[in-house]
Formats: C-alpha cells, structure tokens, sequence
C-alpha cells in the first residue's frame, strides 16, 4: 500500500474493497497486493508505462493534425496562386515591355505649352529675353515692371510670377526640377 501518488503527490486514502487504490486528484490506480511481494511495484510500473504511452500517443496525434492542417494551408494557398495566374493572360516579355513602354509614352506631356514646365531661363525667353544679352529685360504683362534675368531667377512669390504671366510651383523649385508654367490665358 502507498501513501502518496507517484504522479501528483497527492495523499492516497485506503484500498478499496476490489483491492485498487485510486488517487482522487489525477486519477492514477494500481492493485494493491499483499505485503512482502513485489506485484505492486510492478502494477504501478506497468501503469506508469501505459500512462507514459498514451500521452506519447495524443501527443504524436496533435503533432499529426497541426501537420496535415499546415499542409492543406500551403495546398490551398498554391492553389489560390494558380488561379489567379490563370485568369491573368500570359504576356511573353516582349508584350510586356511593349506594355509598359506604351504606357510610359501616354505619360510624355503633349505639345500644349502650357502644360510644360519651364526654367526660369526659357520662361525668360519666351518673354522675349536674350540670354546672352546682360542688359535685356522683359516686364509683366500689364507692361508697368521692367526686369532683367537675374531679377527674374530670384522672384519667389507665386503673385509676382503670375504677373509675368506664369504659374510657379515652390516644390518643384526645392526638388530642382522646372518650376515655371505658362498660365492659361
């Protein structure tokens, strides 16, 4: 007879009248023999044993379930792939790049000047300017300022561009791109 279980430690009460003890906690058993033999040893040896495998038994199930579901995961997702591929029309590369060079052309802006955005220099010019000329100057369009080049580099303000009959864009000019564009008239 043994006073605690081996599994959980818990205090074993009495054998029951079939001879079994029985832990109330976790519910561990093994037949209770006579003193001065060893069957007890051996039953609670046998039942550690069969305990041992069937939780070595739920284990290897769980460790098959969780495979087969990441399985049939990866299955549907390539699945998944497949299909959408086969709705996409297949392209060979030289369809593609014909593809993507069409649309790179719908994006070159168009021959309306006003769309095009301009330096400072060839908004000068188109003004009238010369370049190579230090004393040439162009005035706004209600003709009561007179500037030269440089003056015209430095304007900053959206109200003195648009007297000169410009659009200006600041973020542009921080990006060093042409900032200027004709506005519309």
């Amino acid at each position: 007879m043994l006073e605690t279980c081996p599994r959980c430690s818990a205090r074993l009460g009495p054998p029951l009248s079939t001879g079994r003890q029985v832990c109330s906690v976790c519910g561990w058993s093994c037949v209770v023999v006579e003193r001065g033999t060893s069957s007890a040893s051996t039953a609670q040896t046998k039942t550690g044993l069969v305990l041992l495998l069937a939780q070595l038994g739920r284990l290897i199930r769980r460790f098959f379930q969780y495979l087969i579901l990441q399985v049939r995961l990866l299955w549907q997702g390539l699945g998944d792939r497949v299909r959408r591929q086969r709705q996409q029309p297949r392209q060979s590369l030289v369809e593609r790049l014909a593809n993507k060079l069409q649309r790179l052309e719908t994006q070159i802006p168009t021959g309306d000047p006003r769309q095009e955005w301009l330096t400072p220099e060839e908004a000068f010019e188109l003004l009238g300017g010369q370049l190579d000329n230090p004393y040439s100057k162009v005035s706004t369009l209600n003709g009561k300022r007179c500037i030269g080049l440089s003056a015209f580099r430095r304007l900053v303000n959206t109200a003195e561009y648009a007297d000169f009959g410009f659009e200006y864009s600041s973020d542009r000019r921080l990006k060093n791109l042409p900032y200027l564009r004709r506005l519309p008239r």
